[in-house]
């Protein structure tokens, strides 16, 4: 056995040697400096050394925007090792010679390698200079060395910003006093330009900005950022604290330095007509004219037949019957005949017609009105609507297969009536059919009659929105909050042959809105829900009958209840990073406990037939740090169902699950947990496309680093990759003998919780649809009772056996998260 052991060590180092010698005989074949010349140098690398006083975030921010602003980028780098599109530029090197426009050069999939020139040096520490002073830091000092090695320069930028300059006063010059009278007020109050916040261009601007917009929303329609300057004076001795840096004041106050002093910088804001003579006049609405069945290059002055006023705006249409209702139209105008122009009321329209559903487009042109009204200019307003096609159809067939079955179909069709009852209101019926086939193995049958019915699904779901609040009382509508009224009614078939058949009722009514451009509500007052089990087969009555948590998933219930859910997502507001915060809360029973009781008044018995008492709380709370050409995501995702009284488990259609290409990607879907719990028969049988391993209770959380790699077709299409970890696992809210481990501890919750680790490829066709394939394998198994579940040391890629087991891929559609 030793010598045997000895002699395959040798053959394997043999070969070893043999792989090692081919790839630096290859490597040297497509060498990156092949063709240079004798004085030419590959620009290896640019590098930037940076010394700051902003955040960790912030400073990561800075250095890629320092990078971006380089002159001369090198070559793209895997694993900021290897040069591999320059060496598919030397394979085809004569070809591209001759031929530089070729598609793999326009694509970027094969580079010219860069030759270094040493003059850019220069104009890019110019252009850090001005970027730095952009941002505040006028005393910045940027140096650039080069170091040469084999052909190669790395090119180092060092980068000391000092300290940044904080804003000391804000000053303004008016020409106006009409102006001035009506706006220092609120532009004071307003003013984003605080003592001691840290200056930079972009500040400026966005105040810029808002002065702009908070001039116009009290009637100055004309007035513009030209009519703006601003003046820095940095001649002051002044120093002061930064109000920002939180953290840095609180660690400079641990080790004693309590002075954190910076430069500061005195804005003035003047404020001219310049050559815009109007630009200090305040407007109002004169006539508003609404057209709302207008076409594509007509002239919409001259294009109606018929008018009727409304509270003093004009409809003017083509037919006697108008398409919707002049009220729902006019629900949504905010501009008022002789009142004031206001820049809210204008974005609010426009919003509230287009977000109709009704209109391919909505415009508004406003022109000068004829006569003036005292000291207020008029303005006539004409409002234009792009009638789209009333009923919408849409159809779409997928095709899937993997672990738990060979082959899947699925069909989806739907139609939409944008306008029912004249009223914008949008009513929709879908339907759904799908199936899944699997195959006998180890069968002599022919190839076709191996294939038996998995499992099918088929289902009808309607849906109606209207664009207002429905109640039986009044309230205080506010209409810029886009306010929606949903119904939703449907029925669904699971029909699994070879086991049970459910039927799943569902129903809601409920509210939607705004409360401002970041944050959306949506509350259902009720909803129901009723399960019905049915074609129940022995095998799965057994299992039932064996195992409880199985029996009160599946039992037939009757679910009502209410929920809330708050979203707020600020994507758009910053450059660079973003949050995505989700909370739903969820309660069924209440009522049916209030009428249960009534019932046992009457009659001593209460009610005939099983409903579900619960609460459940769900959260999804994420965090996008952006750059140029990458994206780092961090997400905490799960929720708590506790259920109550009657019941001992979630209904199956509210438990949680995990596992699959939207959770821990290192199990396929529903096969993880609950908890500790493992089942090796039923993993490795058809025992695990049924039980769909569920639980009360789910944590998980994911990292992704997402970078972009190969764009084609001008941009068209991106190859994207990404690398990720995601942790977390399901569990029951009660003990049950038959799942040992599957309940919630926190004693065992370190015990419990999955890891797993991929990377993975993604399409971006056109920015509307991404194609991705995820691969993941476990780093660490709840159900491995050694090493605390940890299971590292056995990983094998070479091994064809251990990749079967534990590399699990993921195809999917859009971003994981």
């Amino acid at each position: 056995m030793k010598f045997k052991a000895k002699t395959t060590y040798r053959k394997s180092g043999y070969h070893g040697c043999f792989a090692a010698l081919w790839l630096v005989l290859f490597l040297y074949s497509c060498s990156p400096t092949k063709h240079f010349k004798q004085n030419e140098y590959l620009l290896r690398k640019n590098t930037v050394n940076l010394r700051t006083d902003q955040t960790y975030a912030d400073k990561g921010a800075l250095k890629d925007a320092l990078k971006s602003v380089i002159v001369q980028q090198n070559n793209t780098y895997f694993l900021s090792a290897f040069p591999f599109k320059i060496w598919l530029y030397n394979l085809r090197y004569k070809k591209f010679q001759k031929d530089t426009a070729n598609f793999q050069i326009r694509s970027r999939i094969a580079e010219k390698p860069v030759i270094f020139n040493e003059s850019t040096i220069s104009t890019s520490k110019k252009q850090m200079q001005s970027l730095l002073r952009n941002q505040g830091y006028f005393n910045a000092v940027v140096t650039a060395t080069h170091t040469t090695k084999d052909k190669e320069v790395v090119v180092q930028y060092d980068v000391n910003t000092h300290h940044g300059f904080l804003i000391d006063t804000l000053d303004y010059n008016v020409d106006s006093s009409d102006l001035a009278q009506t706006m220092l007020p609120i532009w004071k109050k307003k003013s984003l330009l605080q003592q001691s916040m840290p200056y930079s261009n972009g500040l400026l601007s966005a105040e810029r900005s808002q002065m702009v917009n908070l001039a116009k929303n009290e009637g100055f329609y004309k007035f513009n950022t030209d009519n703006i300057s601003f003046e820095l004076d940095t001649s002051g001795t002044k120093t002061l604290r930064s109000k920002k840096s939180i953290v840095e004041n609180a660690a400079n106050i641990l080790v004693g330095k309590i002075k954190n002093s910076r430069p500061t910088v005195s804005v003035t804001a003047t404020v001219k007509e310049e050559e815009n003579y109007t630009a200090f006049n305040r407007y109002q609405y004169q006539h508003i004219y609404v057209y709302p069945e207008y076409k594509d290059n007509e002239n919409f002055r001259k294009s109606y037949q018929y008018e009727q006023v409304i509270d003093g705006i004009t409809f003017r249409y083509k037919n006697k019957k108008p398409l919707v209702r002049n009220g729902v139209i006019k629900s949504k105008i905010f501009l008022q005949p002789k009142g004031l122009y206001r820049q809210q009321d204008y974005d609010n329209t426009l919003l509230q017609l287009n977000d109709l559903g009704i209109y391919n487009y909505a415009r508004i042109f406003l022109l000068d009105g004829k006569d003036s009204a005292g000291s207020l200019e008029q303005l006539n307003a004409h409002i234009i609507l792009s009638p789209a096609k009333p009923y919408e159809f849409s159809t779409n067939f997928e095709l899937s297969g993997g672990d738990l079955y060979i082959a899947g179909s699925a069909v989806n069709a739907s139609v939409t009536n944008r306008n029912m009852f004249r009223g914008a209101n949008q009513f929709s019926v879908s339907g759904t059919y799908g199936f899944e086939l699997n195959q006998y193995k180890n069968t002599d049958q022919p190839f076709f009659q191996r294939f038996y019915l998995l499992s099918q699904n088929f289902g009808l779901n309607m849906k109606l929105i209207s664009p207002k609040f429905i109640l039986p009382f009044s309230i205080n509508n506010n209409r810029s909050a886009s306010p929606k009224t949903v119904f939703t009614i449907g029925v669904n078939y699971l029909d699994r042959p070879a086991y049970f058949r459910l039927r799943n009722i569902n129903s809601s009514f409920g509210y939607v809105w705004k409360s401002n451009n970041w944050t959306t509500w949506q509350i259902n007052p009720v909803f129901i829900n009723t399960l019905h089990l049915s074609n129940i087969s022995d095998s799965f009555r057994v299992r039932m009958n064996q195992v409880q948590a199985i029996r009160n998933s599946y039992q037939e219930n009757f679910i009502e209840g209410e929920n809330v859910e708050f979203i707020h997502n600020t994507e758009g507001r910053l450059p660079h990073r973003h949050t995505y915060l989700r909370l739903g809360l969820e309660e069924a029973g209440t009522l049916m406990r209030g009428v249960n009781a009534i019932a046992k008044a009457a009659n001593d018995k209460g009610l005939s037939f099983n409903y579900a008492n619960y609460v459940r709380l769900d959260f999804d709370a994420r965090q996008y740090f952006k750059s140029n050409n990458a994206t780092f995501v961090l997400r905490m995702y799960g929720g708590v169902g506790i259920p109550y009284g009657n019941s001992r488990t979630l209904p199956y259609i509210k438990q949680y699950f995990v596992g699959g290409a939207y959770s821990i990607r290192g199990w396929a879907p529903r096969l993880l947990g609950p908890g500790s719990y493992y089942n090796p028969a039923a993993q490795n049988s058809q025992d695990r496309i049924f039980i769909d391993q569920s639980g009360d209770i789910k944590l998980e959380w994911n990292a992704e680093y997402r970078f972009k790699m190969i764009q084609l077709f001008a941009g068209a299409i991106g190859l994207n990759g990404a690398v990720f970890a995601d942790a977390g696992n399901i569990w029951l809210a009660q003990q049950d003998p038959n799942l040992p481990g599957a309940s919630f501890r926190f004693n065992a919750l370190w015990q419990d919780i999955a890891l797993s680790t991929g990377a993975g490829l993604r399409a971006d066709i056109g920015g509307f649809l991404i194609l991705r394939a995820d691969w993941a394998f476990p780093l660490k198994k709840p159900y491995v009772p050694y090493n605390s579940g940890w299971v590292i040391e056995g990983i094998d890629f070479g091994s064809k056996e251990w990749r079967h087991q534990n590399i699990n891929l993921n195809i999917g559609i859009g971003m994981p998260f």
